[in-house]
Order: structure tokens, then sequence, then C-alpha cells
């Protein structure tokens, strides 16, 4: 159930990844020697293997904070403090500082990026891609956090990786939907996304409270 609402996440907040990557998007497609189509699949290829990458740095993350939390005699302690760090950035905008991270905050590597994006070949796409998924995005956040929650190597990878597809058809039909899309319309998906993380916060708690025995499990697709 998790997946599909990490998933339900991406899709709706295509308002969102149209704002922020957009623009990219529709530059690196102009610009291409190939199709559109292939430089779509080189450029989110990459930004999806980013993603995926991430996830399983961030899930692996979150089982060492689940094992400490073992000896602390605290059981969930990974999709607690998940939980509560995805609503505090879905309400007060509150990030701990991953976006620091990325590779793209080095100065030569951001001279580089800007010559990528220059360059119209595939492989120049693809690796504009791998550097632009670490671009701070406040859902990308949400679904790291997500993965952290998730105390597992696999499961953090999965979900970024259903994240990163999920946001694909936003991405693919960036023309067709800011041109379609009206004002109000964008705004009421972009309000559906942060409910749905919102739900994987709230569940990611829920989860963290049952694992320690406060409260009844309900359902394994649930808590």
């Amino acid at each position: 159930m998790s997946f599909w609402l990490v998933a339900a996440t991406g899709l709706m907040g295509a308002p969102h990844c149209i704002g922020m990557c957009g623009g990219t998007m529709s530059s690196l497609t102009m610009e291409a020697r190939s199709s559109a189509m292939v430089t779509i699949l080189a450029y989110n290829s990459g930004r999806v293997a980013t993603y995926t990458l991430l996830g399983v740095v961030m899930g692996g993350a979150g089982s060492f904070v689940d094992v400490a939390g073992e000896l602390a005699g605290l059981q969930g302690l990974a999709s607690l403090l998940g939980g509560i760090f995805i609503l505090l950035w879905t309400y007060r905008k509150y990030t701990i500082p991953i976006a620091e991270w990325g590779p793209h905050r080095i100065p030569g590597i951001r001279s580089q990026l800007i010559k990528l994006k220059a360059s119209p070949s595939f492989w120049a796409t693809f690796v504009t891609g791998i550097l632009m998924g670490f671009i701070p995005c406040g859902l990308t956040y949400a679904m790291e956090i997500n993965a952290v929650a998730s105390a597992s190597y696999l499961n953090g990878g999965l979900i970024m990786l259903v994240f990163g597809l999920s946001t694909l058809p936003a991405l693919a039909l960036t023309g067709a939907l800011a041109g379609m899309m009206k004002h109000k319309l964008r705004s009421r998906i972009t309000y559906l996304g942060q409910l749905m993380a919102s739900v994987i916060g709230i569940l990611a708690i829920l989860r963290g409270l049952a694992a320690n025995g406060w409260i009844p499990s309900v359902h394994p697709w649930l808590w």
C-alpha cells in the first residue's frame, strides 16, 4: 500500500514537477539532435537512477537508526522520525539538510552541469538527469524521508524508484500539461499531492507506534 501512495503522490505532484524540472526538460527536448522521446528517456533515466540510489542510501541510514532504536528499547524509531519529518516538511517546510549533500553543490560540477545542459548528445542528457536528481525539491525530500522511515536498503530504493517513475508522465507531457491546466486545477492537484504526503507521514508514525506496542496493529498495509 505504501508504494501505491508513493506513486499517487508523484502523479498528483505533476504541477510541482513541471515547475521544478519543466523548464530544463523543455530546453533539452528543443535542443536535442535525437527525437524528443529519446531525450525524455535519457534525462529521466538519469534522474530516476539518482532517486533510486538516494533511496538505497536513505533506507540504509534508516536501518541504522532502527538498530539504535532497538538497542535503546524503542522499536520503529526510523518510522516514527520519518513520519514526523514528512509532516514537518508538508506543513512547516522544515527540512534537514539532505539537499546540501548533492554533488551539484560542488563549484566544479556546477560549471560542468551548465556545459552538459548546452550539449545535445544522449549521454550528456543522461548525466544531466543524474545531476539534476540532486536538486532540492519538496516532494522528493518527503519521499527521501519516507525511504528513511522504511529502514531498509531495498524498500528505500524501491520507494524512490516508484516515486521517480510516477513523476515521469508529468515531465513527458510538460508542454501539453502546462498549456491545458488552469491555475485553479494546478492548485487543487498540488494540494492532493501534499495530502498524499501527509497520509504517508501519518502511516509511518502509526507503524512506529505499533512496532513499540503502544497502539494495536491493524493490517500489514496500514500499520
